[in-house]
């Protein structure tokens, strides 16, 4: 290939060390188009967004299930949990299910959610739900693994967190101070929709790494 890529800095190193082989950073973008989106009164959940059938989100889905809500619902009895991507065949209380859905309605769930809480411990890349999350305004709890890769603006939020009590800690946090952190949240909205946008992140790459190379076939 001519161009070989990487979506962050921790991939390219790790190319770099195990094939000696110096690769440029085309970061994942996302097109969202906010004008489509349903904007509901209601923030009375958790979103997590992955297929059930791949790993890192299982063990994830059942971290979720199994050590933060029923702690949450004691705290928060009307709290909910809603899980998108499809696998997923138990039922709790407080379980929302809804399976694969389309982008237009995974967009709404994110937006409209009181967070999303995204407790990964192993995976690679940077995770594409996250930067939706952040480009549409919502509260992000994530482990330090779960977040690595992406440029922030500042934290808290988005918060780290990577363990049972700390993950507790913080979404009581968020449910108590809410209308304050959504604000936050909504303000730095305008920093990652500008950061990882698609129309953005295509041209400054073109302009790096091609403008040479089609000048060249020009003059050629």
């Amino acid at each position: 290939s001519n161009y070989s890529t990487a979506v962050s800095i921790k991939e390219k190193n790790k190319i770099l060390k195990l094939y000696n082989k110096n690769i440029k950073i085309y970061p994942n973008a996302i097109n969202i188009n906010e004008k489509k989106i349903k904007k509901k009164i209601t923030h009375l959940y958790i979103i997590y967004s992955g297929s059930y059938l791949y790993r890192p989100n299982k063990d994830a889905i059942d971290f979720l299930n199994e050590q933060i809500m029923p702690s949450m619902t004691k705290k928060f009895p009307k709290i909910k949990l809603v899980l998108t991507g499809g696998g997923y065949k138990k039922n709790f209380p407080w379980l929302i299910n809804k399976g694969i859905v389309s982008k237009k309605n995974l967009y709404n769930l994110i937006y409209n959610a009181s967070c999303m809480c995204v407790p990964l411990k192993f995976g690679s890349g940077t995770r594409i739900k996250i930067i939706e999350a952040l480009t549409l305004g919502t509260i992000v709890i994530s482990s330090s693994k779960g977040i690595e890769g992406i440029k922030l603006k500042k934290k808290n939020p988005p918060f780290i967190a990577n363990n049972k009590n700390k993950i507790i800690q913080t979404l009581s946090k968020v449910f108590k101070n809410f209308d304050q952190l959504k604000k936050l949240s909504r303000k730095d909205k305008i920093f990652y929709k500008n950061t990882y946008s698609m129309e953005n992140i295509t041209y400054n790459f073109i302009k790096s790494n091609l403008d040479k190379y089609f000048n060249e076939s020009k003059n050629s």
